[in-house]
């Protein structure tokens, strides 16, 4: 069972950091930063080719980030297109962002 597991760093470069695990295998992680009211995945890594894991983890970071107050959310992973594509993302001033329950919400259909 795919398990998405979030250990706070509290850094000023990542406040939390979500690993994706199927019991001790670990498949991926990404980076939440918590500032200026927008939640902020700046990394994602996935250490295989399944893009479904890398959605799984961008879901769970900002359903932390909504948990704890927060309604804008934005990615600025670097090398994230493919994964980040999975979500319904707009590019305003050149940062992809949305509001949280919309990033949230079903993607079913879309490729």
């Amino acid at each position: 069972m795919l398990f998405f597991e979030p250990q706070e760093q509290n850094t000023p470069f990542c406040t939390v950091r979500f690993s994706a695990k199927d019991g001790d295998k670990t498949l991926g992680c990404c980076d939440l930063l918590l500032h200026d009211a927008v939640a902020d995945v700046v990394l994602i890594r996935l250490d295989s080719d399944d893009l479904s894991i890398g959605e799984g983890l961008l879901r769970a970071a900002f359903n932390y980030a909504a948990n704890r107050g927060y309604y804008i959310g934005c990615c600025t992973a670097p090398d994230s297109d493919a994964i980040r594509a999975m979500l319904p993302f707009v590019c305003k001033d050149g940062v992809w962002q949305g509001d949280i329950p919309s990033l949230l919400a079903g993607t079913c259909g879309k490729n």
